[in-house]
Formats: C-alpha cells, structure tokens, sequence
C-alpha cells in the first residue's frame, strides 16, 4: 500500500547535499537543483515532508558526472560512497534507487509518493532544460506548459527522455500530464538563476 509519510526524516542533510552537488557535480547540476525543486513542489502538492524529498531529488543522479555514461553502475557503489560522507540513511539510498526502475526495479518498487513522484519528474526536469536551450532567449521564463508538450510529441528533439516515464504520472499520481508539467516548470522557474536560465 502506498503511503505518504512512511519515510524516515532526512531533510537535515539539505546543507550537506548542496556541498555534495558543488563538490561531485558538473554536467548534471542544473537537472539535480531542478529535481529537487520540484520534487519540494511535489511534497507540497501530496502532503510529504519538503525538504526530504528536495534531498532525494537533489541527490538522485549524484554519482552520474563520475560514471562516464555507465548505465549499469548508475546507482552503485559510487553512490552508496557518496551518501556515506554524509551519513545519509539506507532509506534514502533505496528511494534513489527505485527511481532507476530499469536496474532496482525488483529490489526497491515505487511503492511510496515519494519514490513515484521522483520517478516521474526525472526525465521532465531534464525535458525542460533541453526545451529552454532551444528558445531564442534561453530562458525558463519564456516556457510554457504547452511548448514542452509540443517538443515531446517531436519524438526526434532529446530523443533519449523517455516519454512514457513522464507521461506515467497520470497512472502512478493519478494527475493529468498538464498540472504535472506546470508544477514542475513553476518549481523550476523559482530556482531560474541557480539553474543558469
């Protein structure tokens, strides 16, 4: 049964996530503060605790600039090290790893808000960053709900987004696609300049 609030408090390891993205990250930055951004506009929405799921937000592709594009090692080891620095909880290792459903699907299932609400922006966060740098003024502000849908119905731009992971928040939230992606651009634009756009 899926619950909301099962998860264990890590919040107070929203200081020491930020250092982690500022000393592990480069390439993935911008997609990691987005995540966590709006993943904290997703707690608000489902009545979760908003700075644990800002921290796995943050913190769910933190291993990714060291892996060389190595799929298979893409929550492994090198992330298990990383959170270690920090004392983060197994939990939060586990809820990372269930948004990675191609590899941990079987160990870790999206049985909680958290870990399908993750699932389900990760790829969106990333589509909209695509579609920002693809405006003229490159610019998140300049957005709009209905140019990303445009972009993912053109299966050839950021060809590698897996759609129907974004499209399953209606299944897995019950919330139409529109309301998800407007949650989740409004929870970017806040953060505009911290993303650089």
């Amino acid at each position: 049964m899926t619950t909301l609030l099962q998860h264990a408090d890590y919040g107070h390891l929203l200081p020491a996530a930020h250092g982690l993205l500022e000393e592990h990250t480069d390439a993935t930055k911008a997609h990691l503060i987005a995540t966590g951004a709006a993943m904290e506009a997703l707690a608000k929405k489902f009545g979760g605790d908003e700075q644990t799921w800002k921290v796995a937000g943050m913190l769910h592709d933190l291993d990714w600039d060291k892996l060389d594009k190595d799929y298979e090692a893409h929550c492994g080891d090198t992330l298990e090290h990383l959170l270690s620095t920090i004392g983060a909880p197994q939990e939060l290792l586990g809820d990372i790893r269930a948004h990675y459903q191609h590899q941990y699907g079987a160990e870790y299932p999206l049985d909680t808000m958290l870990r399908k609400c993750l699932y389900c922006v990760d790829e969106l966060t990333g589509f909209i960053i695509a579609v920002t740098l693809v405006r003229p003024s490159k610019k998140i502000a300049d957005v709009e709900v209905k140019s990303v849908k445009k972009k993912l119905k053109d299966k050839g731009f950021a060809a590698q987004v897996d759609r129907s992971q974004i499209a399953s928040c209606e299944e897995l939230l019950r919330m139409p696609l529109d309301e998800f992606i407007q949650i989740t651009l409004d929870a970017m634009k806040s953060v505009a300049n911290d993303l650089g756009l």
